[in-house]
């Protein structure tokens, strides 16, 4: 047999052998796990060419269903091996769309390093973005663009908003999260000396044999029968979804999300047998806290194999359990495995968060309910994706709320103790409806049945801008914090609440400490600080902050909003009104707010059109709008009676 011959890849100090699979570096071994290098040999095959996320996971995975958090952790690890050091010298990621390697590579065969093809070179060029970028989580779309975060001024983490409503928050703890330096080491001692626990996503028993959507559905439904235990704090879905590779150091994951203890398992199942092994470590010093194996062979095998977990996982932490915490942990939404797979199915998609994502995401969970019309978790993830659907203007949100609420109601209706409902249903009738009685009702309800989550303190705190209680709000978002100290969601809340307190040093502050959490984490903390930066009347500033919001996210309408206020406020009149006729020119293509609109027409001063869109966001039932009393931006506009006649239709007049 003739020998094969070797084949390289030479770019800076580094050589690529495709046949050992090895990255070296001026002849020194660079380690990488196995799909790290995978990654690296498509994206240097191609270089010079985009890649969207779609096609790099269908190429590393081809086989198998992975989450877009895999490809960014494999990304991050790869940018570490090659000593970036964020100016893309490698690899450039080209917003909401993919990655491309951009260094010059050289292929070479044998030792005799004879090129065989000419060396090729990128030249780093402007890549202009469309004025509708679509949203790039996992699908690509050829033929049309998944409609980009509608972002009001001084409102943009409100769009994250109704995802963490929802309960998902796909994007929440990226690559960067690692990087966090300023979290406080005591922070679960606040929470009383709580313990906490990650549940982390299960792996195969046989690597060849993935089943991704059982594997994250093992530790969703470990976390939400675990969640009602109140002597510790379980780290929630959105936490743990990016730790989905095989190579994954539990310890180290649960000292990234800064918690005492992990629960990490195997899994395989077989028709209905299911086997699996399970482990609880102590993140402090590695120890095995608890440790079984199972081998299931009943009909609900499956739904045996949870309770068994749960409950050894509780009595492993809490000795003495009451009554009503054996019964939530052997409590189970359902006893049919195939409404169970259809909900795990539509979990799966619903966090892909585009539009293709979310109407697989609806099918699947109103085929649950069709299995099982009682299951309650799948009206509760219904309304959630209803949500989230308003939220990224899929669906105007005067079309998709009473669904929402219908489906939330339902939940209720069926378990009164299911926090999630709850949460939704108060966020529908905050965001919606303009309920404040009920939005605090049911908000509060969700805080009392799971304390230790963060995301319904989020919420209420919303509530409390929403109504004028600035402080209390502060101290909500700051009990959120304590509970979720790694989430970008909440730690951008931090940083809005006290922007709306007119307290802007300690905000900008704030929002770069949730910028290193994850740079990529939407244009929040990239423009928000332009919004403070005007207030304070540094202009000059403010347009720098958006144009580098711009060259991260494109020209999205929120930041064309601030933009163009902006614009207006620092005398620039013609600029802000070229602002108008771009965003007019976007609305005609998609839904998204009218309070960008009528923030333009604010600063030029021309109240009569910012009165007439702001009407036009209370008809679409704008979910923004509940923001309308404590904006800093729209102040000029309170004296006015039609200010006043809007609060009042609101029911938030005193």
């Amino acid at each position: 047999m003739s020998q094969q011959a070797k084949h390289f890849y030479e770019f800076g100090a580094y050589r690529i052998d495709t046949l050992d699979h090895l990255l070296l570096r001026n002849g020194e071994v660079v380690p990488l796990p196995p799909k790290t290098f995978d990654l690296l040999l498509v994206l240097v095959e191609s270089n010079g060419r985009v890649l969207t996320k779609e096609e790099l996971m269908k190429q590393v995975w081809p086989d198998t269903f992975v989450e877009e958090a895999n490809l960014s952790h494999h990304v991050f690890t790869l940018r570490k091996a090659l000593g970036e050091d964020g100016e893309g010298k490698y690899i450039d990621t080209i917003p909401r769309r993919g990655y491309r390697f951009v260094a010059s590579v050289a292929e070479v065969r044998d030792e005799s390093h004879e090129v065989i093809v000419a060396e090729r070179t990128l030249s780093r060029i402007v890549i202009e973005q469309t004025e509708s970028p679509s949203i790039e989580t996992g699908q690509s779309h050829s033929h049309q663009t998944a409609p980009v975060l509608a972002l009001a001024a001084g409102t943009e983490r409100r769009t994250f908003m109704l995802m963490l409503a929802s309960g998902a928050i796909v994007l929440a703890l990226a690559a960067g999260i690692f990087l966090w330096k300023t979290a406080n080491p005591k922070i679960e001692q606040s929470a009383k000396g709580v313990k906490s626990i990650a549940v982390l996503p299960f792996k195969p028993l046989v690597a060849d044999s993935r089943n991704e959507l059982l594997e994250i559905g093992m530790a969703d439904t470990l976390i939400t029968k675990l969640s009602g235990i109140t002597q510790f704090i379980v780290r929630p879905l959105s936490a743990i979804r990016k730790y989905t590779w095989l190579e994954q150091d539990s310890i180290a994951a649960g000292r990234e999300l800064g918690v005492d203890y992990v629960l990490e398992g195997s899994l395989q199942m077989e028709g209905e047998k299911v086997r699996a092994s399970v482990r609880l470590l102590s993140v402090k010093d590695a120890r095995v806290i608890w440790t079984d194996k199972f081998d299931e062979k009943s009909t609900d095998s499956i739904f045996s194999l949870q309770d068994s977990i749960s409950q050894q996982v509780a009595r492993a932490l809490v000795p003495k359990l009451t009554g009503e915490q054996q019964r939530q942990l052997a409590k189970r939404y359902t006893d049919n495995t195939e409404a169970y797979n259809l909900y795990l199915k539509g979990r799966f998609f619903w966090n892909r968060f585009n539009e293709d994502g979310l109407k697989k995401a609806i099918e699947y969970f109103n085929q649950a309910i069709a299995v099982d019309p009682n299951y309650a978790l799948a009206y509760t993830g219904l309304a959630g994706v209803y949500n989230v659907q308003g939220a990224l203007g899929i669906v105007p949100p005067a079309e998709t709320w009473s669904k929402a609420r219908w489906a939330a109601e339902r939940a209720v209706e069926l378990d009164d103790k299911l926090a999630k409902s709850h949460q939704v249903l108060g966020t529908i009738k905050l965001m919606y409806e303009w309920d404040w009685l009920g939005a605090e009702r049911e908000l509060t309800r969700a805080i009392e049945l799971n304390p230790t989550d963060g995301e319904p303190h989020n919420l209420y705190a919303y509530y409390c801008e929403a109504t004028g209680q600035l402080d209390k709000a502060l101290s909500e978002i700051r009990r959120a914090q304590e509970l979720a100290p790694l989430s970008p969601v909440i730690n951008t809340d931090v940083a809005s609440a006290l922007y709306y307190q007119g307290n802007y040093e300690e905000a900008i502050n704030a929002y770069r400490k949730a910028e290193e959490l994850d740079p990529q984490f939407g244009p929040g903390p990239l423009f928000l600080p332009a919004q403070i930066y005007e207030q304070k009347g540094e202009y000059d500033q403010a347009i720098a902050e958006c144009q580098k919001a711009f060259a991260t996210f494109g020209r999205d309408p929120g930041i064309l909003a601030i933009l163009g206020y902006t614009y207006a406020r620092s005398g620039k009149r013609r600029e802000a009104k070229n602002i108008l006729s771009e965003i007019e020119s976007l609305r005609k293509r998609r839904y998204f707010s009218s309070i960008d609109v009528a923030l333009v027409h604010t600063g030029l001063g021309d109240k009569d059109r910012a009165f007439a869109w702001l009407t036009k966001a209370y008809e679409t039932r704008d979910p923004q709008l509940i923001w309308v009393n404590v904006e800093p931006e729209l102040r000029s506009l309170r004296t006015d009676q039609r200010f006043t006649d809007l609060l009042h239709r609101m029911n938030l007049a005193q």
